[in-house]
């Protein structure tokens, strides 16, 4: 469940960099998409830092929950290892929106299979043969995020198609952050408030009965419900950017 909120704690909190990526390269200001990204970057790094005081208090708090012994320590244990993926998907996810504004999406479609690939092989070496379980499974998973993060980035730095939007870290990241903060505040809300109930039913059913079986039921349904969203944002950020693009066109013809 825990897992499940920093996604949409943090997907929430990006959307506005979505919104001004757009706009800025419909407008043609180019320069301010490397800043945008920054500047999104800064506020959910700053927004993970709670998030991962959160991960480390895991096990306590779902036991005052009222979870079962045996499901909070196994929680605890797998998103101990989730720590580092909350920075690494603090920086991925502007970066996907600072690419996805200037309709480059095959690269980083290449590098997620390539660490999907990676991903796989990593966790049935560190689970199976090395045996370290549900700690392993999720560091490796951190490790394949950051796989992600290090790649695009350096073909924001190395590739022709960005030499305009990517002129280089600016001290302009740190400028205007109350009012991006905002910005971003209002679409983290909306964006919680139309989720997280599903997690509500995690909660309810690890009070259940049995709760491991509640709970492996449950998952495979909302492991159902993830791939439908995924696949409906997908569709959402491409009519965004041409709904964004049209605008500006119209406003400067």
């Amino acid at each position: 469940m825990t897992v499940t909120r920093q996604y949409v704690l943090q997907l929430g909190m990006g959307s506005a960099v979505e919104t001004l990526c757009g706009q800025a390269y419909g407008g043609h200001k180019y320069d301010m998409l490397g800043t945008y990204l920054q500047r999104s970057a800064v506020i959910l790094c700053c927004t993970g830092i709670p998030l991962a005081v959160i991960y480390a208090f895991s096990e306590p708090l779902l036991l005052l929950l009222g979870q079962s012994p045996e499901i909070a320590r196994a929680a605890s244990i797998f998103v101990y290892g989730l720590i580092p993926q909350i920075f690494a998907y603090a920086i991925n996810f502007p970066i996907q929106k600072f690419l996805q504004a200037q309709s480059i999406v095959l690269p980083s479609a290449y590098i997620s299979t390539a660490a999907l690939v990676l991903h796989l092989l990593l966790s049935w070496v560190v689970v199976y043969k090395v045996g370290l379980g549900l700690l392993g499974a999720s560091l490796v998973l951190s490790l394949s995020w950051w796989v992600i993060v290090v790649a695009q980035f350096a073909y924001i730095i190395m590739s022709p198609m960005c030499r305009r939007t990517w002129t280089g870290f600016t001290i302009k990241a740190f400028s205007g952050l109350p009012e991006f903060l905002k910005l971003s505040a209002a679409s983290a809300v909306m964006l919680c408030l139309e989720t997280w109930y599903y997690q509500v039913m995690v909660l309810i059913a690890g009070l259940l009965p049995n709760p491991e079986l509640s709970l492996d039921s449950l998952s495979v349904c909302l492991t159902i419900s993830a791939w439908v969203f995924m696949i409906s944002i997908g569709f959402n950020a491409a009519a965004r950017f041409v709904a964004l693009n049209g605008m500006t066109w119209k406003q400067n013809n």
